[in-house]
């Protein structure tokens, strides 16, 4: 009996521990099958989510968004296309140059009367007068009257000589003044001012007499009478000179048969008498000389000058 009681207590002891097992094995699948149903739902879940996080057309996923609060999605924008840019080459560095200072620029070039009477193209046609003042006319210790020159008074220009005349005609008479009783400066500056630097002129006043010899004495009068014939002599090959009491004569007839013009000869040879005259120590300041054909007296031309300053 005890044996027999033993083999039943071995038996139900070997089929306990084998339901045991099968008991075990069941709770394990049910577990496992638990969890892979949460898997499967947390899954499915988190699928669900990330779809409604994603989905821009779907109603629902708008709606589950709204309810959750997950944000929208953005529109997909395609990107914006990136330019190459492509690095231009470095240039090679270059050797930094020097400023120099720039230099001024050079004077304007500077003309004196002199040259500037040489130019006749650049003459003035009239001037003005700077200044009123009455000269009194004088030829051969005579007074023939004055005349009067007024302030602005326009002079029309024939000449300029060195170093500071103008040699013009106011009314018909001609004159030789010094420059400076003009606006020659004023209107130099006016029209030459962007090309060239007058030199400052000296004013001339007179000549300056001999005071060897006095024109009323033998010697002083030879001596006028050789610088004229020489002057002349070198100027027209004739010395036939005659001084009158109102005016000189003059006997010439050219040898060229070039166009002469005997009012302008006549006036260029009162002229250099009144200088030499001066000069000597006379006190003429105007003459008058008529050019006369030598062998038939015919008059040429004839022509006067009146030089105030002297």
């Amino acid at each position: 009996v005890t044996d027999v009681s033993a083999l039943f207590f071995m038996r139900w002891m070997f089929e306990s521990a084998i339901n045991q097992k099968h008991k075990h094995v069941e709770e394990r699948k049910a577990l496992i099958k638990a969890i892979l149903f949460f898997v499967v739902l947390l899954g499915g879940g988190a699928g669900l989510l990330i779809w409604a996080a994603q989905s821009e057309q779907s109603a629902v996923a708008e709606s589950i968004r709204n309810t959750i609060g997950i944000k929208s999605p953005e529109p997909d924008i395609p990107p914006a296309p990136v330019e190459e840019i492509v690095a231009e080459p470095s240039p090679m560095p270059t050797a930094v140059a020097k400023v120099e200072p720039v230099p001024e620029p050079d004077p304007l070039p500077e003309i004196s009367f002199s040259d500037f009477s040489k130019s006749k193209y650049l003459w003035p046609d009239t001037l003005n007068l700077k200044a009123s003042k009455q000269v009194n006319i004088r030829y051969q210790n005579q007074v023939f009257g004055y005349m009067e020159f007024n302030a602005g008074a326009e002079i029309k220009v024939h000449a300029l000589r060195a170093p500071a005349e103008v040699d013009c005609s106011i009314n018909g008479n001609f004159i030789s003044l010094s420059i400076h009783k003009t606006n020659f400066t004023d209107w130099f500056t006016q029209n030459y001012s962007e090309r060239y630097r007058l030199k400052p002129m000296t004013e001339v006043i007179g000549t300056e007499a001999k005071k060897s010899h006095s024109l009323d004495s033998a010697e002083g009068d030879a001596t006028f009478w050789a610088e004229m014939r020489i002057w002349c002599h070198r100027n027209y090959d004739s010395i036939s000179l005659e001084i009158g009491e109102e005016q000189l004569t003059f006997n010439w007839l050219p040898r060229e048969d070039a166009p002469i013009n005997f009012q302008m000869e006549a006036r260029e040879i009162a002229r250099t008498y009144l200088l030499i005259r001066s000069r000597l120590g006379g006190n003429e300041n105007y003459a008058a000389c008529e050019i006369l054909h030598p062998t038939t007296g015919e008059r040429l031309g004839a022509s006067s000058i009146f030089i105030p300053r002297l």
